[in-house]
């Protein structure tokens, strides 16, 4: 016979041992839960001591949260007015004491005890301690009509959390949390599927990866990698892509894109990996990198489905048979001796679904035509797509009106990008943006999943629409591939697949006519004394003057769409703005762009003012 327990010593620390095992057993039992009553998921810290769980129904507007800290004390769960920042915060805060729910809707003036709003708009659920935990359920409208409340809107919303590990003494005497207990993190509330796509059975998948690829210690690094598309016998589509991320350098790979290159592709390179668009790189792989994407992921974002309709062809004739990984990496604390192996996982299907998916690029041409001044609170940058190339390039659209239906965008810029949005325009009047982010976060780029797919016609313009802030810096801001330079594009998912892979713009006659007045001989632009208010200014009033833009289109296989690469043609012009209608009964113009509103419409926009106010 085995002695299990040799003393009563032996014996409690087994019982202790036990009991914490079935506390840990019965606190992931109330996780698991939360898991399956919610939606959507995510954790607020990397030691998951606070985690958000949610529900939305867009029907009713309603959004509905469950916030779950482990403490027994009071937690507080906020929506940020931008920046994660406590000061304009909408804020609630709870507690349970002596079993007793203690609950009120606050908003924050700044790093003082939040105010009780005026008008409570978040409506409690439940508030209870268990195992250690509070667990607080709450719901709201996305638009309260409060003034003390921040609108919940479509992109990246900051939300921000803090805890205690004691009650309060009273509603109005909260203590202050330690700064360990605190923190902000970006999600997208509005941003996902009512519920997650089911896979067919047959689903397989493989992977685009690097392979050991050294990683630069300077800030900024870009790796590229030739492969060669998987052979199928049949044609299949793929149906969800999703990021692998080597363990340890989730902060270090910044963003992700799958390129395809030429159909004459040189095969000598297939096995090529090193950096892209250095000296060193082959002609023919720069010729491909930057232009056809077929997949793209940005730092924060996760999985990623095809609608239900559609799926990105393989296997055909002409899809894509040589591919080009480029990974972003962010190296700021500089470290060295790091190798990496990320990519992505593509999962497919040989039942094809209806439509065939593609993606198309639009915004600013990477070149010098772009520049952002310093001390900007919030400098306009724009690339058009302009309407001769969605004319020409979705020619051959099966849908019985043409065009494309976008059902995802994923918006880019670098640090200093703070708003981005895409503008729809039709034979001179405004259609709602096709997707806008109020709130953009450099280090968390996710996909944003539209709730209405949008209709894109032959030759309508698209704008992608990029703001910037730049008080920090003493000096302009170019663009670039590195990470304190900037760009502005997006990649804009769509179906039925066309041949306009890319459909971008420069403001070369801007730029020029800038450069003329206002840098003369001998003149130093990359000192902080160039940048005077006036320079500036003077460089802001070019761009809105300069009338036309460069276009540059590219189809299937990067080839330049006939007539339409690098060639000048007219800004689109807007002659009705789009009005939008908030549910709290407002009427709201739509930001336009600039002097580009006709001339005689800004008039007859006076007059009918005038005439209103002297018939009241």
């Amino acid at each position: 016979m085995i002695e299990l327990l040799t003393s009563s010593s032996s014996m409690g620390k087994m019982i202790g041992f036990v009991c914490v095992f079935l506390l840990q057993l019965v606190a992931l039992q109330t996780s698991a839960d939360l898991a399956l009553e919610h939606s959507f998921f995510a954790a607020l810290d990397e030691d998951q001591n606070v985690n958000l769980y949610w529900n939305v129904s867009a029907e009713e507007k309603d959004i509905y949260f469950t916030v779950e800290a482990k403490t027994t004390g009071w937690i507080g769960f906020g929506i940020s007015s931008g920046q994660g920042k406590m000061e304009g915060a909408d804020i609630v805060i709870g507690w349970v004491k002596d079993g007793k729910a203690y609950f009120k809707d606050r908003h924050a003036t700044g790093h003082t005890l939040p105010q009780v709003d005026s008008q409570q708009d978040y409506e409690l659920i439940s508030l209870k301690e268990e195992n250690g935990k509070t667990i607080m359920k709450i719901k709201r409208k996305f638009d309260t009509c409060d003034s003390e409340d921040n609108k919940i809107e479509a992109g990246t919303t900051k939300v921000i959390y803090a805890y205690h590990p004691d009650d309060p003494s009273s509603e109005d005497e909260i203590q202050i949390h330690s700064p360990q207990n605190r923190g902000a993190r970006s999600v997208m509330l509005l941003n996902s599927f009512e519920k997650v796509p089911t896979l067919p059975s047959d689903t397989e998948t493989f992977e685009i990866r690097h392979n050991r690829t050294p990683v630069s210690a300077s800030r900024t690094t870009y790796k590229c990698r030739v492969f060669e598309m998987p052979k199928f016998n049949e044609i299949r589509h793929i149906i969800k892509v999703e990021p692998v991320i080597q363990a340890g350098h989730e902060g270090m790979v910044h963003h992700m894109l799958l390129y395809e290159c030429r159909r004459n592709f040189t095969r000598q390179y297939l096995n090529y990996s090193g950096e892209c668009y250095g000296p060193n790189m082959p002609p023919a792989i720069a010729q491909c990198a930057g232009l056809a994407t077929i997949a793209a992921w940005g730092i924060g974002g996760k999985e990623f489905y095809y609608p239900e309709e559609a799926g990105f062809p393989i296997g055909k004739e002409d899809s894509p048979k040589v591919l080009i990984l480029e990974i972003h990496y962010d190296n700021p604390e500089n470290k060295k001796e790091i190798t990496d192996s990320s990519g992505l996982r593509f999962y497919h299907t040989k039942q094809l679904r209806k439509y065939d998916a593609g993606v198309l690029t639009v915004g600013a041409m990477v070149l010098d035509f772009m520049i952002i001044p310093p001390r900007q609170r919030s400098w306009k940058s724009t690339g058009v797509c302009s309407k001769e190339c969605t004319r020409e390039g979705f020619k051959d659209s099966t849908l019985p009106t043409g065009g494309i239906n976008v059902f995802a965008t994923l918006l880019h810029t670098h640090l200093a990008g703070r708003k981005i949005w895409i503008r729809h325009l039709r034979n001179g009047r405004e259609l709602p943006n096709i997707v806008r982010d109020e709130h953009y976060d450099f280090n968390f780029q996710e996909f944003q999943l539209l709730q209405k797919k949008v209709h894109v016609a032959s030759g309508d313009s698209l704008e992608n629409v990029c703001i910037y802030n730049t008080q920090d810096r003493k000096t302009a801001t170019k663009a670039g591939l590195g990470t304190e330079e900037e760009m502005c594009v997006s990649y804009v998912m769509y179906y039925p697949k066309v041949n306009l892979t890319s459909c971008r713009s420069a403001d070369p006659s801007g730029f020029f006519s800038w450069k003329g007045r206002y840098i003369k001989e001998g003149d130093d632009t990359t000192k902080a004394s160039f940048w005077t208010d006036t320079v500036n200014t003077g460089l802001k009033k070019a761009y809105e003057d300069s009338k036309q833009v460069h276009v540059f289109c590219t189809g299937t296989g990067s080839a330049p769409l006939s007539g339409l690469f690098r060639t000048s043609k007219p800004k689109p012009v807007v002659t009705i703005p789009n009005r939008v209608e908030s549910s709290c009964g407002t009427v709201l113009v739509e930001e336009s762009m600039g002097n580009r509103i006709a001339p005689g419409y800004m008039i007859l926009l006076s007059v009918l003012f005038c005439l209103a106010v002297a018939i009241r």
